[in-house]
């Protein structure tokens, strides 16, 4: 039942995407949506990709093992939410396709690049713990065996983007958006009762869980500080502020959609804490939503709360798909290869590039441990660009060599901090974001100015 519950529900997104696709006549209709979103559906594809894989198998398993604390991991993205909103307007204004063009417009070609490949890889990486939870899905309900349940949720995602486009993904989000809110809010009362009531809850699990700041203040900053950063630089959520309409739309469009995630990052957190008392036994905390779907819900809830699973996991594959692919097409491409090439073969290359990718992230998830591990991973590498785009809105003075220096040091000192084993107990993304923001400003005072030109685009 449940199965054949998400197939309908599949097919379904795939027929309103092949409808939608209809409208796709170039290459800025398939990336940017032709900017001409209502509001009210860039709310609904911001949400969407906001509340991924990381938020239904990672966030959940954090809350699952420590509990309510672990809305901090969300809470960090949806500051940056807050923080976006301000500058929503700006980011419109400039009309691009990929936040490295705005690294690159502000600092110089060699620091769009690097960026570029830096995004390509967390962004890949993102892709990979959205077909890793699409196993999860497929395994608990039907006992698909996990290597073939990624293979069937890599093609699904992949065969979506390359045809859809963001037109489709943005519409379909929408669809997805309000699935996902109607199941948690229908579900929780459920899985509340399956636990005996609230006064079951305190009694069954220790103080610490059921508070915010859990065992340690530091606890929180260390789930709280990459998602921020991350959150504020993903490029997919930048892509749907390029695609709105106009900048009264972008600014109602962000501001809107930060209720709705204040709403779906608690009742998530609060649900995934309640299911360690439902189910106190699941070998892997991660699947605690679609466990509770699929075998304490009524089955008629249950299928909407599974659906929604697999709404979130689809929204975030293709939206990261799709922001990948534009990297390599508009910032490498389109720069360095063929930048007179006609839009039919603009097109169709960054559909192949699609293709690509979805087996890339296919790949990739076989050197990562959990969902969780490639999570803090793409945050970090990510993540680390905050400061460069930061500075290039903020910061008159931050200079184009101090912009390279900035975003090269992102991903060196991900990976190095990483291969290191984190010396001294210092988290990753905190040594990233001091060791990148420390070079942007010393070598920003002495080096030259940026010129009126590279200015002109940010006033």
């Amino acid at each position: 039942m449940y199965l054949a519950a998400i197939l309908i529900y599949l097919f379904a997104l795939l027929a309103v995407g092949a409808w939608l696709a209809r409208r796709v006549k170039d290459s800025k209709s398939f990336l940017v949506a032709d900017r001409a979103l209502p509001w009210y559906v860039s709310t609904g594809t911001i949400v969407a990709t906001f509340m991924g894989a990381g938020s239904l198998i990672g966030a959940a398993g954090l809350a699952y093992k420590v509990g309510l604390s672990a809305m901090w991991m969300d809470i960090g993205g949806i500051l940056a939410i807050v923080a976006l909103a301000f500058i929503a307007g700006r980011i419109r204004r400039f009309e691009g396709l990929t936040t490295p063009e705005i690294l690159g417009v502000r600092f110089n070609e060699p620091t769009r690049l690097v960026a570029a490949l830096i995004i390509i890889a967390a962004e890949t990486a993102i892709v990979g713990y959205q077909i890793r939870a699409g196993a999860y899905v497929l395994k608990l309900v039907a006992g698909v065996e996990s290597g073939t349940g990624m293979i069937i949720t890599a093609a699904f995602i992949i065969g979506y983007t390359m045809f859809a486009g963001m037109l489709s993904v943005a519409y379909t989000d929408l669809i997805q958006g309000v699935t996902i809110i109607l199941a948690l809010l229908i579900g929780a009362p459920f899985v509340i009762e399956a636990a005996g009531g609230m006064s079951a809850v305190a009694a069954s699990l220790p103080p610490e869980r059921l508070s915010l700041l859990g065992s340690s203040f530091r606890d929180a900053m260390k789930v709280l500080f990459p998602t921020f950063c991350l959150v504020f630089v993903m490029q997919p959520i930048w892509q749907r502020i390029f695609s709105c309409r106009d900048e009264k739309t972008c600014r109602i469009a962000v501001s809107a959609s930060v209720p709705a995630l204040i709403f779906l990052v608690a009742i998530l957190a609060f649900t995934a804490t309640i299911g360690a008392v439902v189910l106190p036994n699941l070998e892997d905390g991660g699947t605690v939503i679609i466990a509770l779907a699929a075998h304490t819900l009524p089955p008629a809830i249950g299928v909407i709360m599974l659906c929604a699973a697999v709404a979130v996991i689809v929204s975030t594959g293709d939206s990261m798909l799709l922001s990948a692919s534009s990297n390599i097409i508009n910032d490498i491409y389109l720069r360095y290869i063929n930048p007179k090439a006609e839009e039919k073969r603009i097109l169709l290359y960054t559909r192949l590039v699609v293709l690509c990718l979805g087996i890339l992230a296919l790949i990739q998830i076989q050197y990562f441990p959990s969902i969780l591990a490639m999570v803090i991973y793409a945050y970090t590498m990510e993540g680390g660009l905050a400061p460069a785009l930061i500075a290039a809105f903020y910061w008159k003075r931050a200079t184009p060599i101090a912009g390279l220096v900035c975003v090269l040091s992102a991903g060196v000192t991900t990976v190095t901090w990483e291969v290191m084993g984190m010396p001294f107990g210092i988290d990753t993304s905190f040594m990233t974001i001091l060791v990148s923001t420390a070079l942007l400003i010393v070598v920003s005072y002495v080096t030259p100015a940026p010129t009126d030109q590279q200015l002109s685009s940010f006033k």
